[in-house]
């Protein structure tokens, strides 16, 4: 049976450079194979083996997009892949994904999934072969990935079930992106350029989950002295969230250091008070944006992303505080801010931030 046709291959593949060679491999002998798919305890898709003997074995993806559908089958976003994993063994310094030498490789040793791709620009994002309703045998689906961050839901994975990495960490199979690998080769498309973020959209949620915030800090510390609050961005602009500071807290650390007074003041890193129970209020809001983000592709842009991001959270914080809502929601002045938690702003932005928050 063929599952290809010449036009399927056509753009499929970038040119094979000296840097990447180690993703297009020669194609196993008979032997060979059936030693690798032994290894790897499952047997590959015959689609597989067609592309990597009637095209090439592995290589870096021209067409390198992957559509996401809803249940309807609409494409709701693009996600990239950098690579399809040539079927093969391959030399001990060239390996990834917890010291596992073979490609495609088995996902940090869980059976029944074997990593077919994987996003480059985002951490932990993997394309695999799914074993684990159709046998080792069966016919594998196609699924997208992703390593998420524990936030203390009760549906999140335990010890002894497979999605479950550590005590931070757990895999979460995010979407079927084929039933079968023929298919998952041909909707593969050039990656589209992202369309621009659409601020006003994410500006009311985003208003309300602030608001949200600081009501909970108050009820959970306002038996202490609440002096600072704020929302704080990652570097790369995929995540927002809410933080307060107390009297207290700041006192101790400023009496462990006075010089640094001003860092302790205005850098939300080193304040002490967030508000768990609300999380969920951002995460639809960070989904989009870290979608956003990370298909945007180079520094500059990204950079440009999260700035606007900035000037949005500042915006807001500047609105709530014109319409009393701070006032109104706590008996005692409030310092606001917003800052990046894990990077560091230029002082002209800080200060011009702070101008702002006034």
């Amino acid at each position: 049976m063929n599952y290809f046709v010449d036009a399927d291959f056509n753009k499929l593949w970038k040119p094979v450079t000296s840097e990447y060679k180690r993703f297009t491999l020669p194609f196993p002998t008979d032997e060979e194979l059936i030693a690798h798919e032994k290894r790897l305890g499952v047997k590959l898709p015959a689609s597989y083996i067609e592309l990597a003997t009637a095209s090439q074995n592995g290589g870096l993806l021209k067409r390198n997009g992957v559509p996401i559908r809803d249940e309807a089958g609409n494409v709701i976003r693009y996600v990239k892949i950098n690579h399809i994993s040539p079927i093969g063994h391959i030399e001990p310094e060239y390996t990834y994904l917890n010291q596992i030498c073979d490609y495609p490789s088995l996902l940090y040793n869980i059976p029944n999934l074997v990593v077919i791709g994987e996003n480059w620009d985002a951490d932990y994002e993997f394309f695999v072969l799914n074993y684990r309703n159709c046998g080792a045998g069966g016919e594998p689906t196609v699924e997208f990935i992703t390593r998420k961050s524990k936030r203390g839901d009760a549906d999140e994975p335990v010890r002894g079930d497979w999605r479950y990495i550590n005590e931070k960490f757990y895999w979460e199979m995010t979407a079927t992106v084929a039933n079968t690998f023929d298919e998952f080769v041909k909707q593969l498309v050039i990656m589209p350029k992202p369309v621009p973020f659409d601020f006003a959209v994410v500006k009311k949620p985003l208003k309300q989950a602030a608001q949200e915030t600081f009501r909970q800090i108050v009820k959970t510390y306002g038996q202490e002295e609440i002096i600072s609050f704020g929302l704080y961005v990652d570097d790369e602009g995929t995540m927002v969230a809410g933080a307060a500071n107390t009297k207290s807290h700041l006192e101790e650390l400023v009496a462990k250091d006075p010089s640094q007074k001003e860092y302790f003041t205005y850098c939300i890193n080193e304040w002490c008070c967030d508000a768990p129970c609300v999380l969920h209020l951002f995460d639809p809001i960070c989904r989009e944006l870290s979608i956003h983000s990370r298909a945007l592709g180079t520094e500059n842009k990204i950079k440009h992303f999260r700035d606007k991001l900035i000037q949005l959270c500042v915006e807001i914080l500047a609105e709530l505080k014109a319409e009393g809502f701070f006032a109104k929601e706590y008996h005692l002045p409030i310092l606001l801010n917003v800052d990046i938690s894990n990077g560091v702003l230029s002082m002209s932005k800080a200060k011009k931030i702070r101008v702002s928050l006034q």
